[in-house]
């Protein structure tokens, strides 16, 4: 008589069944979430422990954290007008503090900073003349390259700007 082969025992893995590992990768979060969403109720399939790994449904488990979502949703608007809030009592405390200034204050001493120094910049061929440090016949060779260096000042926007100047010129 041909002997039937006994059933396998080896124990069926679908497709859906993940680690605890595949699952923070899958919901984008760290290994101590999934154990603590684990607490708070998300379903598992195979407790862990002892050296088993926990054995999640990864469907299950992506339903059961959408909810999670939709239910936190008006705490975490809550805490963004908290934050919000908190944020800008510090920046009133800023400026109260004068460690802040408001943007058009700032341009405008800027501003007035730069006009100042250009007018300097634009007076030094006459001062060197009359200082004896060049000739009348320098004056405006002088004054010309002066005028291209504050030209070439007024194009910069960003920091980043005037680095790329300097290093054209060495």
């Amino acid at each position: 008589p041909s002997k039937k082969k006994a059933p396998s025992k080896k124990k069926e893995n679908p497709w859906n069944h993940v680690t605890r590992v595949q699952l923070a990768e899958l919901l984008g979060v760290h290994l101590d979430t999934v154990a603590r969403y684990t607490a708070t109720g998300m379903p598992v399939v195979r407790q862990g422990g002892h050296g088993l790994k926990s054995t999640y449904d990864a469907v299950e488990c992506l339903d059961w954290w959408r909810q999670q979502i939709g239910k936190n949703e008006k705490e975490a608007a809550q805490t963004r007008a908290y934050n919000a809030q908190a944020d800008l009592n510090e920046l009133k405390l800023a400026v109260q503090r004068k460690e802040l200034y408001a943007a058009e204050e700032v341009i405008l001493a800027g501003q007035t900073q730069v006009k100042s120094w250009t007018a300097k910049v634009r007076a030094l061929p006459r001062q060197m003349v009359q200082s004896g440090i060049i000739s009348r016949d320098v004056e405006q060779k002088v004054s010309d390259l002066l005028r291209a260096f504050l030209s070439e000042i007024s194009k910069w926007k960003t920091i980043a700007d005037a680095k790329k100047s300097a290093r054209k010129k060495s």
